[in-house]
């Protein structure tokens, strides 16, 4: 319980910078948003804005008297750059001035705002009632203009002449809606983007954090197996000249004794004895495992000495497909086949053979030893090759951390397949090439 909190904890620490940047990406995305829909509501607005400044100028701009169409020509070209595309002129109903060219369908006289083609149309009043104004004169009411209204270039407290008995219709591109509707997509896009990078930077950094644990705790385990190492070789050589005599002596003891029962204990300490003996050679061999001696060796050669030193009858052999030579350390190898094949041959049931084989593979070398067993749990697999990890009643589980060191040095891996029929297949590779591991 005590270590999942921990593991819960630490992990909470790794992605709290994560959760924190995609909230304030969100916030971030969420607040531009807002803003373009807005811009997009107020667009409407904005270009009747835009139309009313049109109409209050150009009425300020028309002479009194009759409308002259190049007059009409004139007023359209001052204002196309400020988006103006069509102009008329009507009086009592009748068309005087026209000049540019109308694209919108529907009513003329509308003094609402009409959207299509992107364009906008509006229309002046239909029939102006003087009233007094601010500015010293009258003019007739717009709607949704205040009274205090300064339309662009009049001057604030000049005066704003009354309109004629004229109407104007106008058709204009709504420039102003469509430059705020563009600023504020931008920030949605800047946003946006500004939140992305912030998540790949947190996911970055999340990452780093993982690679670093990882990278802590391969140290750790590295320190630890150190550890392990020294101590074995240091409980090994201590063990192991006590234990050489006390076997020897329990050896001799066992042929002058003529007792069954007596006879019986005599050999069961001698059976432990030499049990003893394997494990302090497996603590040597493990702590032993640190460098090893690269040369051009016989792979065939290694795999028939490594069957030889197990149960040979028990063991079916493939060498037709192996390279004559390959650059390794041949004692090492053979060390690590030995202990793949011993595991092999406890979880085989006789008289069912083991089966190892070596062979090129691609660009590497294969060894391949399978058994008939019960095979490895999925759960089991990520552990195996831990140092005193067994699944065994009798062994010290090491057998498997040495063959993983010996292949780590050699720069290669090792992989464990089910085949088909059951059982297991661990699969040794080791590359032609890269320098040996220290």
């Amino acid at each position: 319980m005590g270590l999942q909190l921990t593991r819960i904890r630490r992990s909470a620490r790794r992605a709290g910078p994560l959760l924190v940047a995609v909230l304030l990406g969100a916030v971030l995305v969420a607040s531009s948003a807002l803003s373009y829909r807005d811009a997009r509501s107020a667009a409407a607005l904005i270009a009747e804005r835009q139309g009313i400044a049109f109409l209050l100028r150009l009425d300020r701009s028309l002479e009194p008297g009759p409308i002259q169409s190049r007059r009409v020509d004139a007023l359209l070209e001052a204002n196309r750059e400020s988006g103006l595309t069509y102009l008329a002129v009507y009086d009592a109903g009748e068309l005087k001035g026209e000049s540019g060219r109308s694209v919108m369908d529907g009513p003329l006289f509308t003094m609402r705002p009409m959207f299509g083609h992107g364009r906008v149309r509006m229309a002046s009043p239909l029939a102006p009632q003087p009233r007094p104004g601010l500015f010293g004169g009258e003019r007739p009411p717009f709607p949704g203009v205040p009274d205090d209204f300064v339309p662009p270039g009049l001057p604030p407290g000049g005066s704003m002449p009354p309109i004629g008995p004229h109407r104007m219709v106008i058709e204009f591109e709504p420039i102003l809606s469509e430059q705020t509707i563009r600023r504020a997509f931008s920030v949605l896009i800047l946003s946006s983007s500004a939140a992305g990078l912030l998540t790949i930077a947190a996911l970055v950094m999340w990452a780093a954090a993982i690679r670093e644990e990882q990278a802590e705790l391969r140290s750790a385990s590295r320190r630890h197996l150190a550890q392990l190492g020294e101590m074995s070789a240091v409980l090994a050589h201590e063990i192991r000249n006590p234990l050489a005599s006390l076997k020897g002596h329990a050896q001799l003891l066992a042929e002058k004794v003529y007792d069954p029962a007596l006879s019986a204990r005599v050999g069961r300490v001698v059976e432990e004895a030499v049990r003893l003996e394997s494990l302090t050679n497996d603590l040597l061999d493990f702590a032993r495992s640190g460098g090893i001696q690269v040369v051009e060796g016989s792979p065939a050669d290694i795999l028939a000495s490594a069957v030889a030193a197990t149960t040979p009858d028990r063991i079916e052999m493939s060498v037709c497909d192996a390279p004559v030579a390959w650059p390794l350390d041949p004692s090492r190898i053979q060390q690590l086949l030995i202990n793949l094949i011993d595991n092999a041959l406890a979880v085989t049931p006789a008289p069912t053979k083991v089966e190892a084989r070596v062979c090129g593979e691609r660009n590497a070398l294969m060894y391949a030893v399978r058994d008939y067993g019960p095979g490895v749990p999925d759960s089991e697999r990520s552990r195996i090759f831990e140092p005193f990890h067994t699944t065994k009643l009798r062994g010290t589980g090491l057998g498997l951390a040495v063959a993983k060191r010996i292949i780590d040095l050699h720069n290669g891996r090792i992989q464990i397949v089910d085949p088909p029929g059951g059982g297991t297949e661990f699969q040794v590779l080791l590359p032609a090439s890269g320098a040996p591991r220290p």
